[in-house]
């Protein structure tokens, strides 16, 4: 979720877009990228530092947590792009 946080910033920056909602059905990433956890994985905390700086190049982002069963059809399109269908 992290590289499709990143990816969705970048391409957001590209379009000009000043203000990004994200909706995402891992709270643990949610939390980490609201400042609620730490980033204790190495790996993980050098994405966390990339969408930071990303981040500020914009005027408001905000992660909202959102249960997967509620998510159903993202997370469809989402694993059918993984599996390239």
């Amino acid at each position: 979720e992290y590289s499709a946080v990143i990816l969705a910033l970048e391409e957001a920056k590209k379009m000009e877009t000043e203000e990004i909602d994200f909706f995402l059905d891992s709270e643990l990433v949610v939390k980490q990228l609201n400042g609620e956890y730490k980033v204790k994985n190495e790996d993980l905390g050098k994405l966390f530092v990339k969408i930071y700086n990303l981040r500020q190049q914009f005027k408001k982002t905000t992660f909202h947590h959102v249960m997967r069963e509620k998510n159903k059809l993202a997370d469809r399109l989402v694993n059918e792009a993984i599996d390239g269908r």
